[in-house]
């Protein structure tokens, strides 16, 4: 059975992966070129199924697309089949952070010319929408009614530069550890609707028994409020 290289038989997105997942079914006996070398698989590995790049060694972390799916039950040898009967789940210590090392490019300079806006934070954009965010599920229903309100009333013909109200709804916000993980996450997630460039004024709407508490995003997220206590540095 002749040798074929690793890429026209399976996927392996991250160098630190040590596992790569079929994408075909590959019968026992198939050799594939990888790294220099050539992998003999053990047994079949079927389509969406994971094969062993290198030995890994018994409790040694097994990862697919850069991420942890397990750890070792035994070891695991070069060309071998990848599944339950050798992988086994255990805790460890997980990092949230997301694109924590990506770098803001600098737009090219162009002739092209807009009305854009910024938002201070060296985004533009043309704050032409308004956004009606829900911070629970409880009150996304609220929410998408007064977007429906606005746009059924025809309101926004006396405002040519408002090119629409948007319900920004989720299924969360009630059931969470106050301050914790998840809360921190749905904050985070709700106030980049709220300073979308794109976006020039937003309203936060709540129930009041909620975990996910407005007050607790505005003071967070350093949102603006139009109340005299905090007013955006551009107004």
């Amino acid at each position: 059975m002749p040798a074929v290289p690793l890429s026209h038989v399976a996927v392996r997105l991250r160098p630190e992966d040590n596992v790569a997942v079929a994408a075909r079914p590959l019968p026992p006996g198939q050799e594939i070129e990888f790294n220099g070398g050539t992998l003999i698989l053990a047994d079949r590995v079927g389509l969406g199924h994971k094969l062993a790049l290198r030995p890994i060694k018994k409790g040694e972390a097994v990862s697919k697309y850069g991420q942890i799916i397990g750890f070792a039950r035994a070891d695991i040898a070069p060309g071998s089949h990848v599944h339950v009967h050798n992988v086994a789940a255990d805790a460890f210590e997980r990092d949230y952070a997301f694109a924590a090392t990506a770098r803001r490019r600098r737009p090219r300079p162009s002739r092209a010319s807009s009305r854009a806006t910024t938002a201070g934070d060296g985004r533009f954009g043309t704050r032409n929408y308004i956004a009606v965010i829900s911070t629970v599920n409880c009150s996304a229903s609220t929410s998408k009614y007064i977007s429906d309100k606005v746009r059924a009333a025809d309101l926004l013909r006396n405002y040519p530069n408002v090119d629409g109200v948007v319900a920004i709804t989720h299924k969360q916000g009630c059931a969470m550890q106050y301050d914790g993980p998840d809360h921190r996450q749905l904050d985070r997630t709700l106030a980049g609707f709220a300073k979308h460039p794109n976006v020039a004024a937003y309203i936060l709407v709540g129930l009041g028994c909620e975990t996910g508490q407005a007050i607790h995003l505005v003071e967070n997220q350093g949102l603006i409020q139009l109340n005299g206590r905090k007013k955006s540095p551009s107004s």
